[in-house]
């Protein structure tokens, strides 16, 4: 049985229970045993509820149980996710202090070739102006 179910029985019976033990008292009129009878109604309904709230208890504590399993489960993920962005980082940073490097290296090239060129035309220029 689903709570909501369970819930609305639960209301059903304690109405019940109030019921009856007020149509005891006020109907049972000079009866000397009116206050053992209604506190008997009394008692049944408060046993009804030690039930209900018995086994309420125990599917919650069954739920918590579950989703405490599943926070862990969620906590380790999260830690392995961590990591693996920890990881990427690293990662990205070498690749970035390589990609300086190579770029670095590259404007030395380009100087170089720069000079190079300029040798070049000027031997090229020598070469000509001998011609």
């Amino acid at each position: 049985m689903d709570r909501k179910k369970m819930e609305t029985l639960v209301l059903i019976i304690g109405t019940l229970v109030v019921a009856a033990a007020l149509t005891m008292y006020f109907v049972m009129g000079d009866n000397p045993s009116k206050p053992l009878y209604t506190n008997i109604v009394f008692a049944v309904g408060f046993l009804c509820y030690i039930a209900y709230n018995t086994i309420t208890t125990s599917g919650l504590q069954k739920e918590i149980k579950e989703l405490n399993g599943h926070i862990d489960g969620l906590k380790t993920e999260l830690e392995e996710r961590r990591a693996d962005i920890a990881r990427l980082e690293q990662n990205l940073s070498a690749k970035d202090d390589e990609l300086k490097a190579k770029t670095e290296e590259a404007s030395k090239l380009e100087a170089d070739l720069e000079g190079l060129q300029k040798d070049f035309d000027a031997l090229k220029a020598e070469g000509e102006a001998k011609t």
